[in-house]
């Protein structure tokens, strides 16, 4: 929903209310006693023309209104308000401030006391800044609009404008709450304030999870507010509506009898559900379910309309006239409120006329011309196309009973009401040529369109006969009979080229076609009849779609010979030659080019259905599908003639724009039908299922895509278009060997075929099959359209070339943006209306692009960075705590296509913070210390306070710098470097990582690495024990491990197993056990965002418990048999420039830690101190056992902003619960592009 524009309007109004201060005056009015005397209705009516003349700026009169109340009702409040509000907008302060105390003195709790306070502060604020924030968002500009309010209000809106201002803030998703937080309030403390409670509900209808508080409070209001009752039906058709709805739709119904439009809804939506799929089938042909669906419905739902409506549907395509009226009758009389239901009588008098007129025809074939016309004469019909396919079979029914003078009769009456109509011209020719009337003819021939004047002209001539028998055995199906007769007479009449024609269209049709044009081409070379051959020869090219042919054969004659046939015939040529540049500009993605072209035709478009549906259907291709849908629907207000063939291109338009009930009243039309045949109607019915196939797979309704596909293809398993289409909807729902399978058959038929080849690429790039990929792509024909640039891309960065994938990319966005500039002279319409088609695609693609090229400048830029770092780990201050800041600074460059060097330098800060002495008996040799001291005080005869803990060591703390020089490729890392200097140790780290692809679906990632242990000062860069002078730590992690991960788009799988030796300096060996398993499923998925939600389990076991900080400890967590169950949460989103990145985990851990010598590694200490616990009192010589368990969650943001090409900023904070201990970080950054432009 856009609330831009829905806001728009309201804020128009609210923006009135508060500006002349009715926001709570007029509620008051509202609020009047109807009790009271017959003075209070002239006190309200004067109230009401004080806020009207001060909405139209007469102050002086709104004054003179509001004395006016005050001379009758001296204390009336309301009266005193706006008396003291207009003054104080005139700038006449002290006025104002008398009226506003004697309301004070006669309602000191009025809250509209404060809104005069408020008011006051207006005169303040600056009213060109407060134009230009109310021009923001009447412009639906919200964003800038509330940017706008915040600067001139610092947060604290006076109550006049108040309104306004939190209305504007709950007009953008953003700042939504905030504004209906503002509105709340606003309705909390004036509860008697209609407009800000009016405001309030509509803000909330426009959110899908408030939209049902927001309609009960529209409810409440709507039925004494005009606008509130609007906003009111406009919420009702936004509402997902579920059967728990239905009164509040039925209480707007019984007050808007003649709205039918959000009952009509309530009913699609809760009652559609069941009968939509039935509709589905009944569309994509698959007449027997469709005919169960609606039955089940029925079962339950005698009376629902939709069903009836479905089964007489059902039988009209069965030819069940009969069946067909009496469901459609039901359906029409049982749900007279539904908003088809006209309709639905229409088609079951259609359906009692059908019935009849197949009776007639069926008769008619039967030879009972007597009972055929009998049938006709009791259909009745008050529609003149029907009253037309009535008298035409009647005057067929006459001339077989060899009545031609009384068929005559009839066709010249038909032609009296419909003088345009090809079929009753051509019917009226052939009577009067039976009854020998050739002159009559031969004036009818002239009147029909060139093509049949081309078929007709010389019946009568040499080769009459021929023809004629050839074309009856056409309409009779038996081609191959026509063949035999036009091929003998081809040969036997040469100088006929009106034969030559039919002979070349029929080799044309059997394939035959380097044939068909060597023969026409001979035609065109005629010297006798000159003009006739050069016309003959020019309809065949035109019939073949060669326009410049055509017009080069046409451009031989010279113009003043053209006949009217040669003349019409050059028009269109003229028309698809200018139709040929606008399609050549879009094969380049060019649309706006395209447009410009178009346009030149738009004052006199095509007449002819075929040329018209040509033009519509490239006009939606450039974006204008308003203007395509206008000229299918003016051309067939015109009426339906000529061939169901000629209507195709408008067929298809009609579907394209999701006109599907349109597109097929067109197919199943009669006057079409009876002149196609069934091949025919079978394409176009073909061509139909496939575009709302692909629009449903296209919405991500796979399922809902084969449902419609897959009855068609079991009619039609050799049909290519069919097989492509479900190749299409496999690889969308990630069933790529189906897909494969089908591109494959398709492509052994058809090596060439663009949509296979293509089709192919992409599942060869899915598997990251690099070298099929390029072969197959390299098997298409080359395009400077934007969806094979695109494609070319795609397999240059798969093949490393980045540089030329960029160029290529380049070129794509530039030629997809040419195509969606709009004319600085268009006229944008005031309504609505979604984007076409070929728009949505064009976005789709340039958001995809956009998408591609900054991962390839990522991947291929130079560039260099820095920041800042911090982490800050909880503990004991001096043992376990750590706080740690860094400024990494890193420069990075690739060396080749797929190969990038990056060098790392960073400062490093580490503090753990000041050592308690009591601390300080848990570091190093501090028990020793500690023990030793207990022992003296044990053994002393006098009294001491002298402390026995160890003495506290300072110094825990390091600076210092680390460094990391890193290889990276598509699969592979190398990496080298150090841990900081300026601690006791510094060691040498790094690793190797390789990250094969094992399918389009799965990977392996294997790792042998050595790095540093962070989690305390102790085990990253060592510590010093001052009593001992003996340093320790410093602990490196060093390992091997291989995770396994599968993804196919919708839900993945991963599992990790590692095995770590941990080795630090006078630190015992230890050695760990890790492995990770979890799983995901992507909630939902799009170009600009993406939810994930999984399970995780973790397990770890060390062999050693060397958590603790005494001299031989390791100081890192390292504990036994640790499990973690969670459950993480993963939102990316990208907006504009920002590129945002949310994750959340909440689980349940457990652990136990062995108990562990307080000093390991070192035997002598480690006997003095058992020697010392033996015999002194609350003295441990080992750390106890300990178990824990309990939930933990982790949290983190990541963020990045694109300022420029050049330069990206971007943070990341996180905070983590599992484990021993809390963890928080943050990063700030700064990313500068060297060579962005490259």
């Amino acid at each position: 929903m856009n609330k831009r524009i829905i806001g728009k309007p309201l804020r128009h109004t609210f923006y009135l209310l508060c500006l002349i201060g009715t926001a709570h005056p007029a509620c008051a009015t509202d609020t009047i006693d109807a009790g009271q005397s017959a003075n209070d209705a002239a006190v309200k009516k004067l109230l009401t023309q004080a806020g009207y003349w001060h909405s139209k700026a007469h102050d002086d009169m709104a004054l003179e209104a509001l004395q006016k109340v005050l001379a009758v009702d001296e204390h009336n409040v309301d009266a005193m308000y706006l008396t003291a509000l207009y003054q104080l907008q005139r700038g006449n302060t002290q006025q104002a401030e008398i009226w506003r105390k004697k309301m004070a003195e006669i309602a000191p709790q009025d809250p509209r006391l404060s809104a005069l306070n408020s008011a006051n502060l207006m005169q303040s604020i600056s009213p060109s800044q407060l134009n230009a924030a109310r021009t923001l968002a009447q412009r639906g500009q919200t964003k800038e609009a509330v940017a706008a309010y915040r600067a001139l209000f610092k947060g604290n809106p006076p109550d006049d404008l108040a309104l306004e201002y939190y209305q504007t803030m709950a007009g953008d998703s953003a700042t939504w709450s905030e504004g209906v937080a503002g509105l709340r309030q606003r309705v909390k403390m004036m509860p008697d304030d209609n407009a800000s409670k009016q405001a309030l509900a509509m803000a909330l209808t426009w959110q899908q999870d408030t939209r049902r508080e927001g309609i009960a409070q529209l409810s409440a209001l709507a039925a004494d507010d005009k606008s509130a009752d609007k906003a009111l039906q406009q919420a009702l058709l936004w509402l997902e509506p579920k059967a728990s709805d239905l009164p509040v739709y039925t209480s707007y119904a019984q007050r808007h009898p003649e709205d039918n439009a959000p009952m009509d809804h309530y009913r699609k939506s809760v009652e559609g559900d069941a009968t939509k799929s039935g509709f589905d089938a009944l569309n994509s042909g698959d007449l027997d379910s469709a005919k169960d669906k609606f039955s089940q419905v029925l079962q339950g739902q005698a009376s629902n309309g939709n069903a009836l409506a479905g089964m007489g549907y059902v039988a009209l395509r069965q030819s069940r006239f009969a069946d067909a009226e009496k469901y459609l009758r039901r359906a029409s009389q049982e749900d007279t409120h539904n908003e088809n239901s006209l309709q639905w009588a229409k088609d079951a008098d259609n359906a009692r006329f059908y019935a009849s007129l197949n009776q007639a025809r069926s008769l008619t074939q039967k030879g009972r011309y007597a009972d055929a016309l009998a049938s006709l004469d009791s259909s009745t019909s008050s529609d003149s196309r029907q009253r037309q396919a009535a008298d035409m079979l009647r005057a067929d029914i006459l001339r077989r009973q060899g009545k031609p003078a009384e068929s005559e009769q009839v066709y010249r009456q038909l032609l009296a009401d419909n003088p345009q109509n090809t079929d009753v011209r051509t019917g009226l020719m052939w009577v009067l040529r039976q009854q020998n009337k050739q002159t009559e003819a031969d004036q009818i021939l002239r009147t029909l369109p060139a093509n049949l004047r081309t078929r007709y002209a010389t019946f009568g001539d040499n080769g009459d006969d021929e023809r004629k028998a050839a074309q009856s055995a056409l309409q009779s199906g038996n081609g191959s009979k026509a063949m035999q007769i036009l091929q003998a007479a081809s040969g036997k009449y040469p100088q006929n080229v009106w034969l030559q024609l039919d002979y070349a269209r029929q080799l044309r049709k059997a394939g035959q076609k380097q044939q068909a044009a060597t023969l026409m081409a001979s035609v065109a070379q005629r010297t006798d009849k000159r003009n006739e051959a050069l016309y003959a020869a020019a309809v065949y090219a035109a019939e073949d779609n060669d326009w410049s042919k055509s017009q080069s054969l046409l451009s031989q004659a010279p113009l003043a010979t053209f006949s009217a046939d040669m003349t019409a015939l050059n028009s269109r040529v003229q028309s698809n030659l200018q139709m040929d540049i606008a399609q050549n500009y879009l094969r380049q993605g060019n649309t706006l080019a395209a447009r410009n072209s178009l346009r030149s035709l738009e004052r006199t478009p095509p007449q002819t259905p075929v040329d018209l549906g040509r033009y519509a259907q490239l006009m939606m291709q450039a974006g204008d599908s308003p203007l395509a849908l206008q000229l299918v629907r003016e051309n067939q207000a015109q009426g339906l003639h000529g061939t169901l063939a000629d209507y195709a291109g408008q067929i298809r338009v009609l579907n394209q724009a999701g006109r599907f009930a349109e597109a097929e009243s067109v197919l199943n039309s009669p006057v079409l039908q009876n002149s196609a045949s069934q091949q025919e109607i079978d394409n176009i019915r073909i061509a139909s299922v496939i575009a709302r196939a692909d629009q449903l797979r296209e919405k991500g309704k796979p399922d809902a895509a084969w449902n419609l596909v897959m009855p068609a293809l079991r009619a039609n398993p050799a049909n290519t278009d069919l097989l492509l289409a479900m190749a299409r909807v496999y690889q969308s729902d990630h069933m790529d060997d189906k897909a494969d399978e089908i591109y494959t058959f398709v492509l052994r038929k058809s090596p060439r075929d663009k949509q296979a080849l293509t089709g192919i690429v992409n599942l060869a790039l899915a598997r990251n099959d690099h070298d099929a990929a390029r072969r197959a792509f390299s098997a298409l024909e080359p395009s400077q359209d934007a969806d094979y640039m695109m494609l070319a891309a795609r397999v240059a960065a798969a093949n490393g070339e980045s540089q030329r994938a960029m160029s290529l990319l380049r070129t794509a966005q530039w030629r997809l943006q040419q195509g969606t500039e709009e004319d600085e002279g268009d006229v944008i319409s005031d309504v609505v209306s979604l984007p076409s088609p070929t728009q949505q695609a064009q976005q789709t693609a340039l958001t995809s692009i956009n998408n591609m090229m900054q991962d390839l400048q990522d991947k291929t830029a130079t560039w260099t960075g820095g920041g800042v770092s911090l982490r800050s780990r909880s503990g004991e201050s001096g043992l376990g705590a750590l706080d740690e800041v860094k400024a990494p600074l890193t420069i990075s460059g690739t060396i080749t296509d797929s190969a990038r060097l990056s060098l790392n330098v960073s400062p490093v800060s580490l503090n753990a913070g000041e050592m308690s002495s009591n601390s300080a008996n848990r570091f190093g040799s501090g028990p020793i210390t500690h023990a030793t001291r207990l022992a003296a005080a044990a053994a002393s005869t006098t009294t001491t306070t002298t402390s026995t803990d160890a003495d506290a060591q300072s110094g825990q703390q390091a600076n210092g710098v680390e460094t990391n020089l890193s290889l990276t490729g598509d699969s592979y890392k190398l990496d080298i470097g150090n841990t900081p200097t300026g601690g006791q140790f510094t060691r040498l780290v790094g690793g190797v990582e390789w990250m094969p692809k094992l399918s389009r679906n799965s990977s392996l990632d294997l790792k042998a690495e050595r790095r540093a242990v962070t989690d305390s000062l102790l085990s990253y860069v060592g510590a010093k024990d001052k009593s001992t002078g003996e340093s320790w730590g410093a602990v490196t992690r060093n390992g091997v491990s291989a995770q396994y991960a599968w993804d196919n788009d919708l839900m993945g799988l991963y599992a990790r197993l590692g095995f770590d030796t941990w080795i630090g300096e006078n630190v015992p060996t230890n050695h760990s056990v890790n492995a990770l398993a979890g799983s995901y499923l992507r909630l939902f998925r799009t170009t600009e965002s993406e939810l994930k939600m999984g399970v995780n389990v973790n397990y770890m076991d060390f062999d050693r418990n060397l958590s603790n900080y005494t001299l031989g400890q390791g100081g890192y967590f390292s504990p036994q048999n640790y499990m973690a169950v969670s459950l993480p949460v993963t939102l990316t989103r990208k907006v504009d420039k920002w590129d945002l990145t949310l994750n959340g985990a909440v689980g349940y851990q457990s652990w136990r830690q062995d108990q562990s010598d307080y000093f390991p590694g070192h035997s002598s200490l480690q006997s003095q101190l058992n020697s010392l616990a033996s015999t002194v009192d609350n003295v441990d010589a080992v750390y106890k056992a300990s178990a824990k368990n309990g939930v933990g969650y982790t949290l983190s943001v990541d963020a990045r902003y694109r300022l420029n090409d050049n330069v990206a900023l971007g943070a990341n904070l996180g905070y983590d619960t599992f484990g021993s201990y809390n963890e928080g970080k943050a990063l700030f950054y700064f990313k500068y592009f060297v060579d962005q432009n490259k």
